[in-house]
């Protein structure tokens, strides 16, 4: 272990899972997550399920990480408030789309947002020829003739892609807010067990 990972302290233990594991991981994670989210529409509807999922998250992370409160800045709490809008903003939309279009439709559309984000952060034209490849399979496999020419769904999808972008250039400026972090928000705003 070289002195820079000594000062560091230990690595974390997905250090240790291949980065094709982690990336199943979440997209399974995303399609299971969306599914089970969907079949609660008939109880609670798209805003009691985003309700449903960020308290229960809430929980989960209060138990593992246990927040502190004190010695962050009003710039930190704007930065976590942000962040908020975006998580609940992009859950609110897609789930809000998928009520009303397929959830493969939805999951399409909404990676417009990412891919965006990709576009504008390109500093390649191989990066471009990526990214025309993407955007061509979201064009592919949006079928919108499948139940996806609901217009307002088709909106509320985009929508959710643009909360999608937005949550990933705030997760950045959080990283960058917080300079050797490696995971947000567990070494920028909650401290370990």
């Amino acid at each position: 272990m070289s002195a820079t990972h000594a000062a560091e302290g230990p690595r974390p233990a997905a250090d240790a899972v291949p980065p094709t594991v982690l990336v199943l991981g979440a997209v399974m994670s995303v399609q299971l997550g969306a599914s089970l989210a969907k079949s609660l529409f008939d109880e609670v509807g798209p805003g009691g399920t985003v309700l449903l999922r960020i308290l229960l998250a809430a929980v989960v992370l209060l138990a593992l990480w246990r927040p502190t409160v004190r010695g962050h800045g009003r710039a930190d709490w704007v930065l976590l408030g942000a962040f908020g809008v975006c998580l609940a903003g992009m859950n609110f939309a897609f789930y809000s789309a998928i009520e009303r279009i397929p959830l493969g439709v939805g999951v399409t559309l909404e990676f417009v947002g990412p891919l965006a984000v990709a576009v504008a952060g390109s500093r390649r034209a191989l990066d471009l020829v990526w990214v025309s490849l993407a955007a061509a399979g979201i064009v592919l496999l949006a079928d919108l003739s499948g139940g996806g020419d609901d217009g307002v769904g088709v909106a509320l999808a985009l929508l959710a892609g643009a909360f999608w972008a937005a949550y990933i250039l705030v997760a950045v400026r959080a990283g960058q807010a917080s300079p050797g972090a490696t995971a947000w928000p567990s070494r920028w705003w909650w401290r370990g067990p």
